[in-house]
């Protein structure tokens, strides 16, 4: 029997990547078909060879030299094909270097670099907005505006939530093919929802992609798109971001929260380098409104959503746990922001 391995990969677009996946059949695979795998990551991507693509055709590639090399570094299962796989790839040129656009190449690096970086970990809260074939939120009437938001988050009921079945939807294929997630919520705006995922710094950031993935997938049967705009509706309504709580081994420890505040002041003297990865059109979103503190101002606290690093309330309390740098886009890569943070943090080169 074939085994079916959706392979997906980050592309070229520009200034927000996309998504890319294209199905292989493997029909002498060194896994038998009814091999059952209890925990995702005992999958061996060894079982996955090397493929290729149109890099072309996905903002990677010339037309004269367009052949581009996907190497799997990750597999789960797939929720829609049962006992077969989604494989994320790094992407790299015909002549085997690493591609420009492959910022997980990047993030490995920093890895390798750095020792106390082997302990840290990442919850991302990736918010996303559910959009009519129109491009209008979900919840927004047709050419107007719906009540002004506060009961829209973590509610309940028809006036409240709208997307219901898809969001369900998204969340039962991501149990399923095993993404590391750890909760779901609907958000502040109508139409928009957030899903956390945890793990180490490239277990994180890969489930984060897969999730994306799925959440576009899950989204398809429906006629829904998949906003992750920083600012998904003009006006007085909350943008979308992918908050990134953020520590290391010495944050965790007794009287950690010294290891926090002073990654904290690091992360206050390199405000510009973490901009610059943190998501297109973050000066649309971080105006210093609507739980959000200016992109021009940097300020860290105890329970202050209106800061740019918050320090959770319990952490405070009990002087250990981790940060959350709230400033990152629900559009950005997670992948720039989990190996600028670590730089910055870690004090890697």
């Amino acid at each position: 029997m074939a085994i079916l391995a959706e392979y997906i990969w980050i592309d070229g677009t520009a200034p927000t990547a996309a998504l890319r996946a294209k199905t292989k059949v493997l029909t002498s695979p060194s896994i038998p078909a009814s091999t059952s795998f209890n925990d995702v990551d005992d999958i061996p991507i060894s079982f996955f060879p090397d493929w290729g693509a149109d890099g072309s055709s996905t903002n990677q590639a010339e037309g004269a030299d367009s052949d581009i090399v996907l190497k799997p570094v990750r597999a789960i299962r797939d929720p829609y094909r049962d006992g077969h796989y989604l494989v994320l790839c790094e992407v790299f040129q015909g002549n085997g270097n690493v591609h420009s656009t492959n910022h997980r190449a990047d993030l490995r690096k920093v890895l390798d670099a750095g020792a106390d970086s082997e302990d840290a970990y990442f919850g991302f809260e990736q918010e996303y907005t559910y959009l009519r074939q129109d491009g209008s939120p979900f919840g927004f009437p047709e050419g107007g505006e719906p009540p002004p938001q506060g009961p829209y988050y973590c509610a309940v009921g028809s006036g409240n939530i709208h997307g219901r079945d898809a969001y369900e939807d998204f969340l039962d294929v991501c149990l399923r093919a095993g993404v590391s997630i750890t909760g779901t919520n609907w958000e502040v705006m109508p139409g928009q929802a957030e899903v956390q995922v945890f793990g180490d710094s490239l277990k994180s950031t890969d489930h984060i992609w897969f999730a994306r993935w799925l959440l576009h997938r899950s989204a398809e049967p429906y006629g829904i798109c998949i906003s992750l705009d920083a600012k998904p509706a003009k006006g007085d309504w909350n943008g979308a971001g992918m908050h990134t709580n953020f520590s290391t081994k010495g944050m965790r420890e007794a009287n950690g929260i010294t290891e926090i505040n002073a990654a904290c002041e690091r992360i206050g003297q390199k405000v510009t380098e973490h901009l610059a990865v943190y998501g297109d059109r973050y000066e649309e979103r971080l105006t210093g409104a609507h739980e959000t503190c200016s992109y021009n101002e940097f300020k860290y606290g105890a329970a202050d959503r209106t800061a740019s690093i918050r320090i959770p309330r319990h952490v405070a309390d009990e002087g250990c746990g981790y940060l959350e740098d709230r400033r990152p886009n629900a559009n950005a890569d997670p992948y720039q922001v989990a190996a600028r943070m670590l730089r910055t943090v870690c004090n890697i080169d």
